[in-house]
């Protein structure tokens, strides 16, 4: 790595789905691995964001620990606020309160149909910002405040921000101190994060945290859970790209049908080679480190972040290895 490029780290990206003490063994081994951050879904249906990084919080001394990420809708700021402000109590200069308009996988179960999903995500950044500061807040507007504050706060959390689309990928430029990447195209990520980072320069005077799960995987059962995974993302997909990869509006209703009657697993084999080419790295071990290296040369995000796989020491230790050989780092993030 010459003197010019970017260090890029490596973290877990879990979803809250096996019981607190495993997800705390599991992240204090990490640590202990050398991973520099541990991302939580928040899903709604999972175990509780917040109850999960407490409790990661309890079993690790230095990772980061990220959000990733809650909504304005199943949660309401002011109480994610109060959440992540406690969360800061429990583990100081370590907590990334994350922020998204939220999906299909999170709103289906309740119900919701958000009518302004970005206005309420700017919003609620505004609100959590302010409340996180100390101030008394009232806001109308997509989300609704009144008297609404905090006056025990620790003070302000980093603000990390995921989603598609060209406004949000502009409010992540702009506001985000982390801007949480997943899901993205291979042949344009190198220009969104030249841009995430100019516009960071432009708005704040630095630019953001990038980091990116580049949907990596090496084995035949991971390559399944990725078409599985990715049965969600095609349903989302902005109008465009589904049109440059061949996905209709037949395969969407499918797709949609089959995830809400069965589950994703039994949506995987409608995905098409084409969405998985274009959003995942996968293939041999030694072809999916070749890849990843280059990629980690082309953007250099300061953290690569991979799904949690079967959620054991044995595989954390996998991705490690995977994450070394293509030119990331141990160690904890550094300002």
């Amino acid at each position: 790595m010459s003197s010019e490029e970017r260090a890029t780290h490596w973290g877990l990206w879990l979803h809250a789905v096996r019981p607190l003490p495993e997800l705390a063994s599991l992240a204090a081994d990490a640590e202990a691995m050398g991973a520099a951050a541990i991302l939580v879904a928040d899903e709604g249906t999972d175990r509780d964001l917040h109850v999960t990084l407490a409790a990661l919080a309890h079993r690790t001394r230095h990772v980061a620990l990220v959000a990733a990420v809650s909504n304005p809708h199943s949660r309401h700021p002011v109480a994610s606020a109060a959440a992540f402000a406690s969360l800061a109590e429990l583990a100081p200069g370590r907590i990334v309160a994350g922020f998204g308009a939220g999906g299909s996988r999170v709103f289906r179960p309740m119900g919701l149909h958000p009518p302004r999903p970005f206005s309420a995500l700017v919003d609620t950044i505004d609100v959590v910002e302010d409340l996180l500061a100390g101030k008394v807040v009232d806001h109308d507007g997509a989300v609704l405040t009144r008297g609404a504050a905090i006056p025990w706060t620790p003070g302000p959390l980093p603000i990390a921000v995921a989603g598609r689309g060209p406004r949000v990928e502009h409010l992540a430029a702009t506001r985000a101190d982390w801007v949480l990447m997943a899901g993205k195209s291979r042949v344009r990520v190198g220009d969104l994060v030249d841009r995430l980072r100019a516009g960071g320069i432009a708005a704040r005077g630095r630019p953001p945290v990038i980091a990116w799960n580049p949907v990596a995987a090496w084995t035949e059962s991971m390559v399944d859970e990725v078409r599985a995974h990715l049965a969600y993302m095609t349903v989302d997909l902005p109008t465009h790209e589904k049109a440059e990869l061949g996905v209709d509006d037949d395969l969407v209703a499918r797709l949609r049908d089959l995830v809400t009657a069965v589950g994703p697993d039994a949506a995987a084999a409608l995905v098409p080679q084409t969405v998985v080419d274009r959003y995942a790295v996968t293939g041999r071990r030694a072809d999916v480190v070749a890849d990843l290296g280059s990629l980690r040369a082309r953007v250099q995000p300061e953290l690569f972040v991979f799904d949690a796989g079967d959620y054991t020491a044995t595989f954390t230790e996998d991705v490690r290895a995977i994450a070394l050989g293509a030119g990331a780092v141990d160690g904890p993030l550094t300002p």
